[in-house]
């Protein structure tokens, strides 16, 4: 179903409408965020939009309650544009293939593909997705460290390009080809023991880690594929972790995956695809304040220069009208910009800088053969900072030691951070009308843990966040959801799962339903007879 903004029950766009229906003694003073967070979200007043919709609308629409995730369409195409630029810069063959693990929401999937993008998949339900989709068999990379003979079967019979990742999977390969009289199209995923330097749960490229062929392995794995005549190798697969923030890491992959194809391309003369993986980062911490240290490093300079431009930007900075990595790109292009960004990159966190995507291809372009098809497989990148979980506050506890805010959003919805001990900024959606609540006359912030409601000490969504105190019920966002929530979102606790909507200017779709009770029971064989 598809909403236009007026449906949201009211067009809140003119801010002065919207400030006088609120008691303005009951607002929080201070700075009001007026700044664009990316393509797909701004705050204006202290309003976060996604594009043309203020989010805390989205709430009165018909058959949608929170928590809810919220994609901006424009987000995703703009992360899908610089890819393409980047690609059409670096002067080779390369085609992008979107992770379908980091979201598989059909119409996230549909854009993809109206992209011109392939599929890589990790499953046999993905790749039966992506087929149904009507995906061309011969754009979908199926990989994984262990398929089911089903799922072989599928990809076989089907001519996607099998990633093939260890002796047991080339002997399982051969023997579903010579069952089925099928000729397999195979890539070699390589294990190049390289450290991407991130968390241990997502560095997949290291020796030790369950992916990929050895190199104790590989010349058996080689030896299979030559004798058996069904098998017809066409590339070479390499992927290194995820979250990655260096591209020196990728260009070592690179180097050993292309020597790697230079040795084995008179052995395998269909040799042609060279599959580089994915794992680029994105800025978690875009939206955290300067850190003190910084502050000190851009102030003297703009007294020793007397740089105007840059004393501008930081004044924006520091009034909520820029985020700190819309700042730090502002500052590169500059005559004194890039010495005071490479300062700086010493002293704010690594999650507020990564590399882009033509950061990436610019470091390994020159040394990728010209024959070779090169393939990217992006999930994270293409669709993480697309979207936010918009929840609303059910409460606060105050505390000596500790601050809680407790929203409905929870571990269930948006696991990394007790995962991983991933950061995902918080941040109120809408101005708080909680000003009484607090004991200092300032209305200052306040330190808080921002929780979930499930029956463990791990549901957190964030800790430590400097917020202003919420009032019940004020909607709050918690940021760059679009690539490992709703894919890892859960039933714990017989939480349902949220909806998913996607926005497209002034119009809003839902591409999810929220689950309902019946959703999940009807699964159990016994529930209704007892129910009766």
């Amino acid at each position: 179903m598809t909403y236009t903004r007026t449906e949201c029950g009211v067009d809140f766009k003119n801010h002065d409408i919207t400030l006088a229906v609120l008691n303005m003694e009951d607002i929080i003073h201070g700075h009001p965020k007026n700044f664009q967070i990316n393509l797909g979200f701004q705050y204006e007043e202290d309003y976060l939009y996604c594009e043309d919709m203020r989010v805390c609308d989205l709430l009165n629409l018909k058959d949608v309650s929170s928590p809810v995730y919220v994609y901006s369409k424009k987000q995703i195409e703009a992360n899908i544009n610089k890819y393409k630029t980047a690609m059409k810069n670096s002067g080779r063959n390369i085609q992008l293939s979107y992770s379908v693990k980091a979201n598989m929401n059909p119409s996230i999937l549909e854009l993809m593909r109206n992209h011109g993008l392939f599929l890589t998949l990790v499953s046999g339900h993905e790749l039966r997705l992506a087929l149904d989709l009507g995906q061309e068999p011969g754009k979908i990379v199926f990989n994984g460290n262990g398929k089911m003979n089903w799922e072989v079967d599928l990809a076989c019979r089907s001519g996607v390009l099998l990633n093939v990742d260890s002796i047991f999977n080339m002997r399982q390969t051969i023997d579903v080809c010579k069952a089925g009289g099928y000729v397999a199209n195979v890539l070699f995923r390589i294990n190049p023991d390289i450290n991407p330097n991130v968390h241990g749960y997502v560095s997949t490229g290291q020796e030790g880690s369950k992916f990929g062929i050895s190199a104790d392995e590989l010349e058996e794995v080689l030896e299979m594929a030559t004798t058996f005549e069904k098998i017809r190798v066409v590339g070479l697969h390499c992927h290194i972790g995820s979250t990655i923030r260096e591209p020196e890491k990728f260009k070592q992959s690179t180097r050993v995956l292309v020597d790697l194809f230079n040795k084995l391309r008179s052995r395998f003369p269909d040799l042609y695809v060279l599959n580089l993986g994915g794992g680029l980062s994105i800025p978690y911490k875009s939206q955290i304040s300067l850190p003190q240290k910084c502050k000190q490093v851009v102030q003297c300079e703009i007294d020793k220069n007397d740089d105007q431009e840059i004393a501008r930007l930081y004044d924006n900075l520091l009034t909520s009208k820029l985020t700190l990595s819309t700042f730090l790109e502002a500052i590169k292009p500059l005559p004194r910009g890039k010495e005071i960004f490479l300062k700086l990159q010493e002293q704010v966190p690594s999650e507020c800088l990564v590399p882009e995507p033509n950061d990436l291809l610019s470091s390994i372009s020159d040394i990728i053969p010209p024959e070779a098809k090169v393939i990217l497989e992006p999930g994270r990148s293409l669709v993480g900072n697309s979207a936010i979980l918009l929840s609303r506050v059910l409460g606060t506890k105050l505390s000596k030691k500790k601050n809680f805010i407790v929203i409905d959003g929870a571990m269930t919805e948006v696991i990394r951070p007790c995962l991983y001990g991933a950061y995902h900024h918080v941040e109120l959606a809408e101005p708080s009308r909680a000003a009484h609540l607090q004991n200092a006359s300032d209305q200052s912030k306040l330190v808080w843990d921002v929780v979930g409601p499930v029956c463990e000490s791990a549901d957190f969504i964030g800790k430590d966040r400097l917020l202003f105190t919420p009032h019940e019920g004020c909607s709050i966002a918690v940021f760059d959801t679009g690539a490992y929530c709703s894919s890892m979102g859960s039933n714990y606790n017989m939480r349902v799962r949220p909806a998913e909507l996607l926005v497209d200017g002034e119009k809003v779709k839902v591409i999810r339903r929220s689950e309902t009770f019946e959703d999940m029971m009807k699964l159990y064989t016994n529930y209704y007879c007892f129910s009766q």
